[in-house]
């Protein structure tokens, strides 16, 4: 994996025929590694690209982030370093000039639509498919609602045989791919409900494949997510306006833009922290929102989740007050939300979600759903 790296940032200036697998702007455990691995396989076993793989092909991973926010991302860089990945052999989004560069293919993973203009080949992801989604007719596409998308990738590589044939060492990819599954199914928590049948599955052929004994699985999974979980709320170095950074993703329509901060913490907790209202006030104006929507999520000791939310509106309180009422109303999703006592933000809403399955990509839809109606 580590010469695979290396070669990949060394070829990006050559004048090869590339692809680029890239994850979603979050850049979280699950888009980062299931980037990772999939370019990996897809250079050693290029199937799926059919006739966009070339003899002078070069498939390299790129992490969507910038590289002077990577560290941001410490469950990523913990989980990369714990597989011995020197963080300088990845690719971070702005080292690569996307419009000097606009005959880079790309293949999207944990996502389905980008702002990119390059085409797009190939498309792995987990996610609800969203309406203004546009496919290239001749792109591959697996999109099917899982636990994690590395479930995906993993069943990808599982299905192409590689692993009986043992003709490339696959062990770093596929521990990058089942420590992804473990955190987002947290850790095939009944409670959180997030773990699906392909999920449990694809983990038990890696473990297989890992050579980790049956007896041992259990507590080899709890081991796990717990570094994990301890590694993506280390947010010790880290202040107010970098955590508003670590996990953000910011919906954009009809000239509105709403940002959604998720927080390895409660919004409660994040409220306290020093000069949190200055950052926050700056990361508005950076950002040009004109609603956030705080998104905290507390693992608690004994493995429980708790969730809140809170719906600030920055310069346009009508949108912040529709979004509100289509989470309350939804009917496809029952958030389950309880409106707690207002703090001294003007117009701000902050509620406990007691349905602890609802997450930011089930939030998202109906955030789109409403802005696609402001005029």
């Amino acid at each position: 994996m580590n010469q695979y790296l290396q070669s990949c940032r060394t070829l990006l200036t050559s004048g090869l025929n590339k692809i680029a697998v890239i994850g979603n702007e979050s850049c979280d455990l699950d888009s980062a590694v299931s980037s990772v691995a999939f370019a990996f396989h897809l250079q050693h076993r290029p199937t799926m690209l059919g006739v966009w793989y070339k003899d002078n092909t070069i498939v390299f991973p790129v992490l969507n982030v910038v590289r002077a926010e990577l560290p941001l991302k410490t469950e990523v860089t913990y989980c990369l370093k714990q597989q011995g990945i020197a963080l300088g052999d990845l690719i971070c989004r702005d080292e690569i000039d996307w419009e000097l560069e606009p005959a880079i293919n790309v293949v999207l993973v944990d996502h389905h639509v980008s702002k990119l203009q390059q085409n797009i080949v190939g498309i792995i992801d987990h996610r609800p498919m969203e309406s203004n989604a546009l496919f290239n007719s001749n792109a591959f596409k697996k999109i099917e609602q899982v636990g994690s998308c590395a479930t995906l990738v993993g069943r990808e590589i599982c299905n192409a045989g590689v692993l009986q044939e043992s003709l490339q060492d696959y062990s770093i990819a596929m521990e990058l791919l089942y420590a992804a599954i473990v955190l987002d199914t947290v850790n095939f928590s009944k409670e959180a409900d997030k773990a699906k049948p392909m999920d449990f599955e694809i983990a038990d052929k890696i473990e297989t494949y890992l050579h980790i004994a049956e007896e041992y699985r259990l507590a080899h999974r709890e081991t796990l997510f717990k570094s994990l979980v301890a590694a993506r709320c280390d947010v010790s170095e880290l202040n107010a306006s970098q955590l508003l950074l670590k996990d953000l993703k910011i919906i954009s329509q009809n000239d509105r833009v709403v940002a959604l901060p998720g927080f390895p913490m409660a919004v409660q907790d994040y409220l306290k922290l020093p000069d949190q209202r200055e950052h926050f006030d700056q990361f508005a104006i950076s950002t040009r929102s004109n609603v956030v929507i705080l998104l905290g999520m507390k693992v608690l000791p004994d493995g429980g989740v708790r969730r809140d939310i809170g719906v600030i509106p920055i310069d346009d309180k009508p949108l912040a007050e529709k979004i509100i009422s289509a989470i309350r109303n939804c009917k496809q999703m029952n958030f389950e939300l309880e409106e707690l006592a207002s703090c001294d933000r003007t117009g701000a809403i902050f509620f406990q979600q007691h349905n602890l399955k609802a997450s930011r990509k089930q939030l998202i839809p109906f955030v789109k759903n409403v802005l696609s109606t402001v005029a």
